[in-house]
């Protein structure tokens, strides 16, 4: 079993929730081990369901898994703060970047740190390089304003943490910019001010 593995059976185990909902995590986990990551998202989701704590974290694991960072981040709640521990906000960086929020992503990396083991902290080690390349220069205007229309196609489809997220992100790139271009609008979309 791998280590992230372990730690997930290991974490679900101390956070069961309702009846029948320790099952289903436990079932979940054993799916994510072995790859199974449909299959897990089911379990997480029925767990969920069934009041487990944190099952949207693990639900949020295996949708980056299943390449769904958008539904990842909703499934995490959000990008905001430190998580419950560095894999957590290892899966969490990962779904942001995924997404093309880098800045996001990049954050999450920073608090993964020393809370993790080698394996973690290498692999976000690398991919805080891929996100450093992609932030070496200045964002485009274009960029902003691809942003600000993910912020207003998620708001319209009634996904504020994503619209948050979008906009929060066009806003911290806006401040990229000696010209800080739409910053204004960012930032009222960031936190909730838009129609």
């Amino acid at each position: 079993m791998n280590p992230s593995g372990i730690l997930l059976v290991a974490s679900l185990i101390l956070t069961a929730g309702g009846p029948g909902a320790d099952e289903h995590l436990l079932a979940g986990a054993h799916a994510f081990r072995e790859a199974r990551y449909a299959e897990a998202l089911v379990e997480f989701r029925v767990a969920q369901e069934l009041g487990a704590p944190e099952s949207g974290d693990y639900a949020g694991a295996t949708l980056v898994k299943l390449e769904r960072p958008l539904e990842a981040i909703e499934a995490f709640g959000g990008l905001g703060g430190p998580g419950r521990d560095a894999l957590t906000d290892y899966y969490r960086a990962v779904a942001a970047y995924d997404a093309r929020l880098y800045l996001a992503a990049d954050r999450l990396l920073a608090m993964v740190g020393d809370r993790s083991g080698p394996k973690i902290a290498d692999q976000a080690a690398r991919l805080r390089s891929r996100i450093g390349s992609v932030l070496a220069v200045p964002p485009v205007p274009a960029a902003i304003d691809w942003y600000l229309a993910q912020c207003a196609e998620q708001r319209g489809l009634k996904r504020p943490i994503l619209s948050r997220a979008y906009c929060q992100e066009a806003a911290e790139q806006a401040l990229r910019r000696p010209d800080h271009y739409r910053l204004s609008e960012a930032q009222a979309g960031a936190v909730g001010t838009l129609p």
